[in-house]
């Protein structure tokens, strides 16, 4: 599969300390003068993916729903209006979609900053599923694309 965009993952971004790598790269982004159609951040934990919140106006809301049925055989059935996360935020525009992966998150307070939140707490196979489920939104937008909105 050769993708129609460029699809790029930043790893550095840094919300428990002030949102300075979100910011940090959102700057570098406009003064670079890039255009991000989509940004989609996983913080919720490593745990089995559910779904996902989408920031976006309602036409691309409609596609993505669109999409739904092609993620329930694998459980994945939570497509909602809400909260990317505070590191895809300064992102934002008028005109892109903003993303979070939602887990299952009946364990994220067994780990979350507690002596058992490293890496080796994760489920391989959770792990797993979730870049999955992400790659698989990535591949319907970069297929697809966002719908623009029509300029005035």
């Amino acid at each position: 599969i050769r993708p129609k965009r460029t699809i790029r993952v930043v790893l550095f971004m840094n919300e428990e300390n002030g949102t300075r790598g979100a910011m940090k790269y959102a700057q570098v982004v406009a003064k670079k003068n890039e255009n991000h159609i989509f940004a989609l951040e996983s913080d919720a934990g490593g745990f089995s993916p559910r779904g996902f919140y989408f920031d976006s106006d309602d036409k691309n809301f409609n596609q993505i729903l669109g999409w739904k049925e092609l993620f329930k055989p694998y459980l994945i059935h939570f497509f909602e209006r809400g909260g990317s996360g505070a590191d895809v935020r300064p992102l934002k525009t008028s005109t892109n979609v903003l993303s979070g992966l939602k887990p299952d998150s009946q364990r994220y307070f067994d780990h979350h900053h507690s002596a058992i939140d490293n890496f080796d707490a994760i489920n391989k196979r959770e792990l797993e599923l979730g870049a999955a489920t992400i790659t698989s939104l990535v591949y319907l937008i970069d297929k697809y694309g966002i719908l623009k909105k029509p300029k005035l």
